[in-house]
């Protein structure tokens, strides 16, 4: 037939014919889910996703919904663009396979989803990471100390969140070296907790070297600015 010749176009024509007899007749179902598939041969991922909803959405007694909102979900995974660019299509994606995976928990397909689902967070982890660098390139320190600590906050078992959290302390160092006097004490003092918050969570981390440095940085900044002076008094 035209699927298997891989003139997936002709035949989204023809089951889209199909479909315009009406969706009420008996082979208005598989011409649905055959449209969508076709769609999907053709690399046609926004139209292919569409047309699963449609067929999840219009005949949701079909033992087929299951394996439709699977491709759905391999539609979408699919329309996921480089980190860089806008991530609609991957959190589009995670929503489908968060909805498959509460309502077929037992299905096959589920460790597929699962691995989806890892790639596209790492995916939204890592633009987080480089949008922390980019504000600190900037001179933003402060917005990127906020980002480099949502990667860790959103993404904890992302392979950038030990980077992402020295990326913190190191841009929170900065931001405190350049505060007024009175404003040091405090800042440096978030670039300690920021550090104790690696050590404790990546103990094994290859960024504690580094992380040591800045540490030694914050602490002698904190002294210099007042702090631990109350401590040495009691």
């Amino acid at each position: 037939g035209a699927v298997e010749e891989g003139k997936h176009d002709r035949a989204a024509e023809y089951f889209r014919a199909a479909l315009d007899f009406g969706r009420t007749s008996e082979l208005a179902d598989d011409a649905q889910l055959a449209l969508a598939r076709a769609y999907a041969a053709d690399e046609q991922y926004l139209l292919a996703g569409s047309e699963f909803t449609r067929f999840i959405e219009f005949y949701r007694t079909d033992p087929r919904i299951e394996q439709a909102a699977f491709e759905r979900i391999q539609a979408y995974a699919a329309l996921s663009p480089r980190f860089e660019l806008d991530q609609t299509d991957t959190r589009q994606a995670l929503t489908y396979i968060r909805i498959y995976l509460q309502q077929y928990p037992q299905s096959p397909n589920v460790p597929e989803a699962d691995a989806l689902a890892a790639d596209l967070r790492e995916k939204l982890a890592r633009k987080l990471y480089e949008s922390g660098r980019l504000y600190e390139r900037r001179e933003y320190y402060e917005a990127a100390v906020i980002a480099y600590q949502s990667v860790l906050e959103d993404y904890p078992s992302s392979e950038y969140a030990d980077d992402a959290l020295l990326g913190a302390v190191r841009a929170q160092v900065t931001y405190a070296q350049g505060s007024i006097a009175d404003r040091q004490q405090a800042r440096y003092r978030t670039a300690l907790d920021l550090y104790d918050q690696l050590t404790t969570l990546f103990p094994q981390s290859p960024t504690l070297g580094t992380a040591q440095g800045l540490y030694d940085r914050a602490f002698a900044g904190w002294r210099a600015a007042g702090g631990g002076v109350e401590t040495a008094a009691e």
